[in-house]
């Protein structure tokens, strides 16, 4: 029995295995292999229990040649058709239905499992492949939610359907779900829903009121959580390559590439009629309790969300981890000058004298100019070296039937710096042009371009500034229409920074709005080269209120599953609510340790003990999948009572995963695609470095050789542990196996 602290949830990072005299004097005396027979089909299977996953870079043809030769199973990715195995058993066989294997025979379907989903489609491509090739006995029926009634009646459906073959069923993390799964008819049960996570391009939520990759947030930086409190991130994790879906919202600018078993904050009228919301409102019906007393705010696993009746959630009110307001000193933007620094003022004593405020501070007309500035401007910073002077000039460009917008940039100048600036006619514009070098070395901090920006040091909470942003950005490069008593403002702009700092400006004023891609537009312009152009993002705000009591709500435009594999990472926050802001959604804290997420963030040894003990009661077995970063992981996963452990990413990247190499920078790496099938690979041959999958997406993945010597590394680690605990067989191991709670694993002074 595996000993441990009572009453604690852990992870494999959490934990040690204690070493015990041993009387074993080296690996070669270990065996790894074990004997299992399963509940319900009665197969009596013989080997190294390890899987690799299904996953399109893991689990191919090629994987499972090397891997049976060490006796373990490759679990075979599922878009492989049927002409893909057909053609896979004639190559590797004498016989093509193997229905008399020959001594020439490559294949030991010991060692080979085939995969499926649960829609029709699938079961009855599988039901047409084990027709072809009956000598596969192992199904694994995979889903990222293990949890629904549906799933349950899938695992009964392929039971009915193949009385004789080893079912394995998965995801599920707690010992409830695993017995009802094995009744069901599974033989073996998948434990380890993952975290749910994020691509790593997704824009977090900042406490400081910027938009920051998920993948450069540091530990110790603050975010936004559900309740618009500042909240500081404790940890950032790298969950490794995983499938997503797109989630397109009518609130965020680009799609958002997120996997299906993350949760949202959703508003829930799934229970209201059509009438109901037509007459009540949204967000006046989100605000009211069920019948039954219950709210309608509730957590939802993507892969579970009506787009029609449920609605994503922003926070209402924010408190900004930000100063009230800030101060400019604009003697720091000079480095010569003939002149004098006042308390207050500059005054130069060049052949043209000038005198304008020294200290800038966060007015209204501040933000008004940083506003225009961002939206419509061209600057320049002339230096001559031989006379160590510089030259400077912020200009912009405005439209003459605007006198208002033009006369209120003039005054906002004058006031913010107690000077006049020049005012030039042109053709069909007016040009305000601002000779102050002091000003225009300011400006050169905002970028240039798609990469103009608001730097950090000048959000602060003042609303009154907020709104000069706002309403710079809006008169620069936006429009006015009015409808019936209301009036919509659109905001256009190449600058994904400047949208962004426009939803920050609508937050605090209480604005609900609406975003999208209007993409590269050429509109009536001729002979230009539609490649050469920036995407272009529109932000429209709303007639109609979309806020409820706590929040604003917004709509799912799609949610589609892609076969793409990326990246993804997920936060750990100091809160309550364990929530933060991913591109402008409510999303949970995946990596939480409560219960009350089902089957989300559940810590991954604990969940192993509990099913495992579960399963072995009644005559079941179970599969650990997921999380084991290295040899280690492996072992705590055997010790703590699992019968196989799976493994995806630690597979990947090797000759036999697939995929085309190619070399940068002296290095290689792996590219796989959204669909990565041996047709879209032929498809793509040659034009590999430039080509981007139907949502974009590239993955690479560094290159580790062949699978051969990460198989032997990985099983000397095993044997090693046995070594240390005195377990001669691997079946021993969890009956040896003492774990003992650690804060750290690994001394990384060299690191």
């Amino acid at each position: 029995m595996v000993k441990i602290e009572e009453g604690t949830k852990l992870d494999f990072s959490d934990v040690l295995i204690k070493p015990k005299r041993s009387t074993i004097k080296s690996r070669s005396e270990v065996d790894l292999n074990r004997t299992f027979t399963t509940l319900h089909s009665k197969r009596v299977w013989y080997g190294v229990p390890i899987m690799v996953a299904n996953m399109d870079t893991t689990g191919t043809f090629q994987m499972f040649l090397e891997g049976q030769k060490h006796n373990i199973i490759t679990c075979i990715h599922k878009h492989y058709n049927e002409i893909d195995w057909i053609k896979f058993v004639n190559d590797n066989s004498n016989a093509l239905y193997f229905k008399e294997l020959s001594n020439k025979n490559e294949i030991n379907f010991d060692y080979l499992c085939i995969s499926s989903g649960i829609s029709d489609f699938d079961f009855n491509k599988t039901k047409t492949i084990l027709n072809k090739i009956p000598q596969i006995y192992m199904i694994m029926l995979d889903v990222a939610n293990g949890y629904t009634e549906h799933f349950i009646e899938c695992v009964k459906k392929f039971r009915k359907e193949f009385p004789n073959k080893v079912i394995i069923a998965g995801n599920v993390v707690t010992a409830e779900m695993t017995e009802q799964l094995l009744l069901a008819g599974a033989d073996i049960i998948k434990v380890g829903i993952g975290p749910g996570c994020l691509e790593s391009s997704s824009k977090i939520l900042m406490a400081n009121g910027t938009y920051k990759n998920i993948s450069d947030i540091k530990e110790g930086e603050y975010v936004i959580n559900k309740n618009g409190d500042s909240k500081k991130v404790l940890n950032v994790i790298n969950n490794g390559m995983k499938y997503v879906n797109k989630l397109t919202t009518n609130n965020w600018h680009e799609d958002t590439f997120i996997t299906d078993n993350h949760s949202l904050l959703i508003g829930d009228l799934s229970t209201s009629s059509e009438k109901s919301i037509s007459s009540s409102g949204i967000a006046k019906l989100l605000d009211k309790n069920t019948r039954t007393g219950e709210t309608k705010y509730k957590w939802k696993l993507l892969d579970d969300i009506d787009e029609n009746k449920q609605f994503l959630l922003m926070p209402k009110q924010y408190n900004w981890k930000l100063e009230e307001n800030f101060k400019i000193d604009l003697g720091n933007y000079i480095d010569y000058i003939k002149g004098r620094f006042c308390a207050t003022y500059i005054e130069t004593t060049n052949e043209k004298k000038t005198v304008f405020n020294r200290f800038l501070e966060s007015t209204y007309d501040l933000g008004y100019i940083f506003g225009m500035f961002l939206g419509n401007e061209t600057h320049h910073l002339i230096i001559n070296k031989n006379t160590n002077s510089e030259a400077g000039q912020t200009s912009w460009n405005l439209n003459k039937n605007r006198p208002d917008i033009i006369e209120k940039l003039y005054n906002s100048i004058l006031n913010i710096l107690n000077y006049k600036c020049s005012v030039v006619d042109k053709d069909n514009s007016k040009k305000i042009v601002c000779y102050n070098k002091c000003l225009t070395k300011l400006f050169l901090e905002f970028g240039k371009k798609t990469d103009k920006h608001l730097p950090e040091k000048y959000y602060c909470k003042n609303i009154d500034y907020i709104q000069g942003l706002y309403d710079g950005l809006i008169d620069s490069n936006g429009t006015k229409e009015k409808y019936a008593n209301n009036t919509v403002f659109k905001f256009d702009n190449t600058s994904k920074s400047n949208i962004e700092l426009f939803y920050w400006c609508c937050l605090n004023l209480n604005i609900s709005f609406s975003s999208s891609n209007r993409g590269k537009n050429i509109g009536n312009l001729k002979g230009v080269n539609k490649d050469n152009l920036n995407e272009c993002f529109s932000i429209k705000t709303h007639t109609t209120n979309r806020f409820t009591k706590d929040f604003a709500y917004s709509y799912v435009k799609q949610n589609s599953k892609t076969r793409e594999l990326v990246e993804t990472y997920d936060l750990e926050i100091d809160c309550e609510t364990h929530s933060f802001i991913a591109n402008n959604t409510i999303v949970h804290n995946s990596v939480c340790t409560t219960r009350k997420q089902t089957g989300v963030g559940f810590p991954q040894l604990s969940a192993v003990m509990e099913c495992a003990d579960a399963a072995h009661g009644i005559g079941g077995h179970i599969i650990s999948d997921g999380g084991c970063t290295v040899p280690g992981d492996f072992s705590k996963a055997f010790g703590a009572g699992a019968d196989f452990i799976m493994a995806g990413g630690y597979f990947a990247g090797h000759t036999e995963s697939g995929g085309d190499l190619v070399e940068e920078n002296g290095k290689q790496f792996f590219l796989f695609y959204g669909m990565s099938s041996d047709t879209a690979m032929n498809k793509h041959a040659g034009g590999v470095a430039n080509y981007r999958s139907s949502e974009g997406k590239t993955v690479k993945i560094a290159y580790k050789g062949d699978v051969k010597n990460t198989l032997l590394d990985l099983l000397g680690g095993i044997r090693s542990t046995l070594t240390y605990v005195g377990a001669k067989t691997l079946k021993e191991l969890s009956k040896r196996t003492t774990f003992i709670r650690v804060n750290n694993q690994l001394n990384n002074i060299y690191k």
